[in-house]
């Protein structure tokens, strides 16, 4: 006997909120890692979607803010964003959640009142993974910035929890530097690609990285079809068992001003990526895009290439309103079979609202597609949802990651 509508709604909510989540693109470090962790009420507002906001409506320059202190600059963005205007766009109502998730009531309250109301709460990793209820996530990990790789000199964090990859993008953006920090870092004087590849082989034993990653564009795909660095380190991945995760779309610094808030959508060639999986069928392909335009076809190449596999909404895209079209689009092609989401998050408290508002969005649309199921007299179980969210939120990563 099928669920009723409300019992179904409610065994959807139930589980998809007390399913562990494997959070598998993220920009943090554990707080141990005191140098590059980002937390706490001024981090949070201090994002660089908040600050692109900010200088687009405000009568403020780029030079201007970025001179300002921190605390002045989150001061700035939550006057001008939350008090002078409406906090509608999805960055500030992210901030909103947090404040809710943490019974912060933020009305007629001064920005120093809810500063020292925010650090009051004293959250920990521990405090905001178990709010998220992120199981484990991975972090972006620059091998070719020795500051950030001094991460692991430390043993004091948990690697189940921050798990790690090889960001890769230096290899790209400036070769020759990033060759000669291998080569420093090795000691060899070996051929430049056979150092590179050397100095990968030290950074998988010392991170056990789950992947390697790149942003890019066209451009930079026909590098990696036809560079014989990038052959070799496909082979590498290979050999090791790890994916290339490709962040596809992006153009960097469209207004260079604003620094990290500046980049914006490039053009891709998904032609170059069905190539890329063609020519190398043993590797496997994590791949998100930046633009709307790229989701139809991406999802079709899903659907072509087993190698390939689709995760998450990434920066620009990262919209309820496109989240909802794009997420039925792919269940109604693929399935249940991608990786519906991933934070992106900078700040670890930013894991609270970007899983919250995921959550609200999936729960909506699977019960959409549950609800037509049990017209069709499919019978719906809490095993059967419980197995789909799991899938969902944790497996759909774990399997495609299997060495």
């Amino acid at each position: 006997m099928n669920m009723s509508n409300q019992e179904l709604s409610d065994t959807l909510e139930e589980v998809i909120n007390n399913t562990k989540i494997f959070d598998i693109h993220t920009h943090l470090f554990p707080s141990a890692f005191k140098s590059h962790s980002l937390s706490g009420f001024i981090n949070l507002l201090n994002y660089h979607y908040l600050i692109a906001e900010l200088l687009t409506n405000a009568n403020i320059s780029a030079e201007k803010f970025y001179s300002l202190d921190d605390v002045i600059k989150a001061k700035l963005i939550w006057e001008e964003l939350f008090q002078n205007r409406t906090p509608i766009s999805e960055a500030c109502k992210g901030v909103l959640t947090v404040l809710q998730k943490l019974d912060i009531n933020y009305s007629n309250k001064t920005f120093e009142e809810l500063k020292n109301e925010y650090e009051n709460k004293s959250l920990t990793d521990e405090k905001i993974l178990k709010l998220s209820n992120v199981s484990s996530l991975v972090m972006t990990n620059n091998p070719f910035d020795i500051d950030e790789w001094n991460l692991y000199k430390d043993n004091d964090w948990d690697r189940n929890i921050f798990q790690s990859s090889l960001r890769l993008d230096d290899l790209i953006i400036n070769n020759s530097q990033a060759t000669e920090v291998a080569k420093n870092q090795t000691k060899t004087n070996q051929k430049a690609n056979d150092i590179v590849i050397n100095y990968l082989d030290s950074c998988f034993l010392v991170s056990n990285p789950v992947y390697a990653a790149i942003s890019a564009n066209s451009d930079n795909f026909k590098e990696i079809l036809n560079d014989p660095l990038w052959k070799l380190i496909l082979s590498w991945l290979n050999k090791e068992n790890i994916p290339l995760s490709l962040m596809l779309g992006v153009k960097r610094a469209v207004n260079s001003s604003f620094g990290l808030a500046g980049d914006g959508i490039g053009d891709i060639n998904l032609k170059e990526l069905s190539k890329l999986c063609n020519s190398f069928p043993e590797n496997k392909f994590l791949v998100t895009c930046l633009s709307l335009n790229d989701q139809h076809e991406l999802t079709v190449l899903a659907r072509k290439h087993p190698n390939l596999k689709i995760f998450g909404f990434w920066w620009f895209m990262n919209q309820p309103s496109i989240i909802k079209i794009v997420l039925k689009m792919r269940i109604d092609m693929l399935g249940l079979s991608f990786i519906p989401q991933h934070s992106d998050a900078r700040v670890t408290d930013q894991l609270i609202y970007k899983w919250s508002h995921f959550k609200n969005i999936l729960h909506e649309i699977l019960y959409e597609y549950y609800e037509d199921l049990s017209k069709k007299n499919y019978e719906l179980s809490k095993f059967i949802i419980e197995r789909d969210i799991n899938n969902l939120l944790n497996q759909n990563a774990k399997n495609f990651f299997l060495k």
